[in-house]
Formats: C-alpha cells, sequence, structure tokens
C-alpha cells in the first residue's frame, strides 16, 4: 500500500504537524486528520525511487573491473554483424 503524507492547517491557515497514513490506492485522501479531526492536507511528494537497481547502481553493477573479476567479458556489437571483446 502506498504511504501517504498529510499536513495538518492550523486555524490561522499556518501548516502543522506531518503525519503519514498507510491506505489502499482506491481510498480517498483524509480531509481532518483520524484521530484529532483538525483539517488537513495531502503534501505532493515524488515516488520513492529504490537506489538498489537504478541508473547508476547498473552502471557500477556492470564496470568492466567487477565483470573480469566475475570471470565474464564485455562485448561490444562492432556495426557489421560481429562483436568485439572490451576487457
Amino acid at each position: 500500500m502506498p504511504l501517504r503524507r498529510y499536513i495538518v492547517i492550523k486555524p490561522d491557515g499556518a501548516e502543522g504537524n506531518q503525519f503519514e497514513a498507510d491506505l489502499p490506492p482506491e481510498a480517498p485522501d483524509f480531509t481532518h486528520h483520524p484521530v484529532t479531526k483538525e483539517p488537513c492536507r495531502r503534501v505532493l511528494e515524488s515516488p520513492t525511487l529504490t537506489t538498489k537497481y537504478g541508473e547508476g547502481a547498473m552502471k557500477q553493477g556492470l564496470s568492466d573491473k567487477r565483470l573480469a573479476r566475475a570471470g565474464f567479458q564485455r562485448l561490444e556489437k562492432d556495426g557489421k554483424g560481429g562483436w568485439n571483446k572490451l576487457n
């Protein structure tokens, strides 16, 4: 379930404390804090991305040094239907 972040809106319009809620995707957003019943709004954030499978981790995992240490060879197409060994 996605974790949603909300912020409490104080009576003077200032922002108050933040809280998080685990809700199913089809559930509507809270308009009031579930415990204190204060008005609140959802804080929109970018999704959390894992770094384990990110672009940088993949480049590091496929470096020539790591491939050679694991016993693999790095090959590149030569454009003529063949392959050239890089390491």
